[in-house]
């Protein structure tokens, strides 16, 4: 359901049954004192600001089921320490974690054959492309990535320095905006 938990400030924890099969955009935006979230196998995807600003989860299951990140589905979730991409997300929206800052590591499952994090680089890449897609302050660029996506550290403000291999042809727009 669309904004099911909408604000609830007081929602610490949750548990979603195996019948879910979509979280909803909003569902828990503004869920600022919900801490961690396992996602059951159920689910095929994680809609438009799911967990917007939800500033104290600082842990997430994503279930092998998940197909689809929607947009700045975890915007703002700054307590967030690390991700893990199952082999079975075919998609990631825009700023899907824009304002993780404390985010410092980003894996994505050896058997996903549309991202990878290749090299233990902590980002997520584009396999098809070589575009680094989503970045973290701990991440280290390959030197097989040719492409530094839009808006792939935007917000990142934990990012300190970063190397830019001779690989990288294009550095698309907004792509250390606010770093």
């Amino acid at each position: 359901e669309t904004a099911a938990f909408y604000g609830c400030s007081g929602l610490t924890s949750i548990t979603i049954p195996n019948s879910v099969t979509s979280i909803g955009g909003y569902a828990f935006s503004g869920c600022s004192n919900l801490t961690s979230i396992n996602i059951p196998n159920s689910v095929q995807s994680i809609e438009v600001e799911t967990f917007l600003g939800c500033s104290n989860l600082t842990n997430i299951s994503i279930a092998n089921s998940v197909t689809a990140i929607g947009k700045r589905a975890f915007e703002g979730c700054s307590s967030l320490t690390g991700i893990t991409i199952p082999n079975s997300v075919t998609s990631i929206g825009r700023y899907a974690f824009l304002g993780c800052e404390s985010l410092a590591s980003m894996t994505v499952d050896e058997n996903n054959t549309t991202y990878d994090s290749r090299d233990n680089c902590n980002a997520i890449v584009e396999t098809a492309t070589n575009t680094l897609a989503f970045g973290c302050k701990n991440t280290v660029i390959p030197n097989s990535v040719t492409s530094i996506g839009n808006s792939a550290f935007e917000g990142c403000t934990g990012l300190t320095g970063i190397t830019i291999p001779n690989s990288v042809a294009t550095i698309e727009e907004y792509a250390f905006w606010g770093c």
